[in-house]
């Protein structure tokens, strides 16, 4: 009712000062220049309404057909705010030369611009009816206005930073940081929280709060992991058991290779009563300790067969890149031949995306093994994929053969329709459809998914499919369920857990906001807060297939 009745006052006093200059001639003084004001009103109100239609596409709090109503509105009160302005612009251009000059008024008179008038009123009519409604923020049980909202949220901080700069004490700066983190501006908040860090070191006495260097790690795990490490050190000397620093720690520390910190931080972490019944940590845990002893004993030796397997531990727990590292040292200093560390290189380097390579090297697996029946199965069918991606069936249907010998037939799942396709496609001299192409995103069965330690903490990595195989997998709700674990692996991991379960960033599993596909296609696309932004490395198709396999595989409960 109040802002109803502000709105109401406001547009009378706009609507007093535009009309008495009309009937008062010496009332007010001429304007400073000759711009048409009725012509500025349009132009702002138009350019209100276009930041309010692109603004919708952010408005996930409410349901899609509300957004498209709202949007339909817009769109059409736009559309004749621009024709009006239009005509408007055409009345008041200068009449052509040579075009029969405008009928002078007579002396002492003044025509009224009842145009001006009409749309005034309209104006008046028009927000008297509105009242407060603006943008509907619906909420589980409330409705609000954003223009309240957000006048809210504003005097809010703008009463915290003037606190803060009265008194800048760690509890006024605490809150205005807080605040910053609160609206997702992570400049101003981690500004904050290292003003915290600085005060109480000026100080000389007492520590620093732990939610300063947790969130200020979280701010760095992006760019700096070794620093991210650092803070969340220092947030675990003022609070030693706290469950989300000592977890973050031992996936930054796992991440870091630092194998000893890392098992004492899940160690501390699964005695807390949080952490207790956490079966992905306690995996974690057992993977940090398998990694161990194999560590010690190629400090001792570093052989093949030690460098093999600790390999093998890293690649069965699905950490691919510390394994292929070590694969590509046997290859290049002890053993070029190595079957094995050639079928896994060629097998990861197919999955990013680099299939000429991937071929080349499975290809020389092949030949140093004797032949593809005597490679894995996984390797056959990685490499039929990558014939197949490069237009070669025939190769193609050689090497899911050797798959198909090696698993049988039951085993080999789709592989034997997709020979049946190449086949059909040599006979009739067609090309690879997608459906051929889009068995490239298809990691053996045999491979366990990527766990969180196999990509750097929260940056935007090299997605693990192309994009090809993702707009294959939109068709397809199978494929989209493996291309969607691998993208997730690959990107998101680390920082959500190997299965949603949280850690630096928040948790997935069972989680409202992530069953809103399109909350998470934004959060995928632009980032938020201490989340970076993958748009520029994952496609339309990719963001999409991530969106809807975390929506549909994590969040949605079983």
């Amino acid at each position: 009712m109040l802002t109803s009745v502000i709105v109401v006052l406001l547009v009378l006093v706009t609507l007093a000062y535009a009309v008495v200059p009309l009937f008062v001639r010496k009332g007010v003084d001429p304007l400073p220049d000759d711009r048409d004001p009725v012509v500025v009103d349009l132009e702002e109100e138009r350019d209100a309404l276009l930041l309010a239609i692109r603004e919708l596409d952010g408005r996930l709090d409410l349901p899609a057909a509300r957004r498209e109503a709202l949007r339909a509105r817009y769109e059409a009160k736009a559309a004749q705010v621009l024709r009006t302005l239009e005509q408007r612009r055409d009345a008041r251009a200068p009449a052509p030369i040579g075009a029969a000059p405008r009928p002078a008024t007579r002396p002492g008179t003044r025509r009224l611009p009842w145009g001006t008038l009409g749309l005034l009123g309209i104006v008046l009519v028009t927000a008297a009816s509105l009242g407060a409604f603006v943008l509907p923020r619906i909420g589980d049980n409330t409705v609000t206005t954003s223009f309240e909202s957000d006048l809210a949220v504003a005097t809010a901080l703008r009463d915290l930073q003037r606190a803060a700069d009265r008194d800048p004490s760690v509890a006024n700066l605490m809150a205005l940081a807080d605040a910053y983190w609160g609206l997702q501006d992570g400049e101003n908040a981690g500004a904050t929280y290292r003003r915290v860090l600085t005060v109480v070191e000026n100080a000389g006495t007492g520590l620093p709060p732990a939610l300063a260097y947790k969130r200020l790690a979280l701010l760095a795990v992006a760019t700096d992991l070794a620093g991210a490490r650092d803070l969340l050190v220092e947030a675990r000397r003022v609070d030693p058991t706290d469950p989300e620093t000592l977890f973050a720690l031992g996936e930054l520390s796992f991440a870091l290779g630092e194998l000893e910190a890392s098992s004492e931080a899940f160690t501390a972490y699964l005695a807390t009563p949080e952490g207790s019944g956490d079966g992905d940590a306690r995996a974690r845990l057992e993977l940090v300790e398998a990694i161990g002893p194999a560590t010690e004993a190629l400090a001792q030796d570093r052989s093949v067969e030690n460098l093999m397997a600790l390999a093998e531990v890293y690649w069965t727990s699905g950490a691919q890149d510390p394994a292929v590292e070590i694969y590509f040292e046997v290859l290049t200093d002890l053993d070029p031949e190595n079957v094995l560390a050639l079928s896994r290189t060629g097998e990861l380097l197919f999955i990013r995306g680099r299939t000429d390579d991937a071929i080349l090297v499975l290809e020389r697996a092949a030949a140093a093994a004797g032949g593809l029946a005597a490679l894995e199965p996984q390797a056959t069918l990685f490499l039929g994929n990558a014939y197949v991606i490069q237009g070669d069936d025939a190769a193609a249907v050689r090497a899911w053969q050797a798959h198909v010998d090696a698993v049988g037939f039951e085993a080999a799942g789709r592989v034997t329709g997709l020979i049946e396709a190449a086949q059909a496609r040599l006979a009739g001299g067609g090309a690879a459809s997608g459906d051929a192409i889009s068995a490239a995103a298809s990691p053996a069965p045999a491979t366990p998914a990527p766990a969180s330690g196999a990509t750097s903490v929260g940056g935007p990595s090299e997605a693990l499919t192309g994009e090809a195989e993702a707009s294959a997998a939109l068709a397809d709700p199978a494929l989209l369920l493996e291309v969607g674990a691998t993208l997730y692996q690959a990107n998101c991991a680390l920082c959500h857990g190997s299965a949603g379960q949280g850690g630096v960033g928040p948790r997935l599993t069972g989680n409202a906001r992530a069953r809103d596909e399109g909350n998470v296609r934004s959060l995928v696309r632009f980032g938020r807060g201490a989340m970076p932004g993958f748009g520029a490395v994952l496609s339309e198709d990719q963001v999409e297939v991530l969106a809807q396999w975390v929506g549909q595989e994590l969040a949605t409960p079983r």
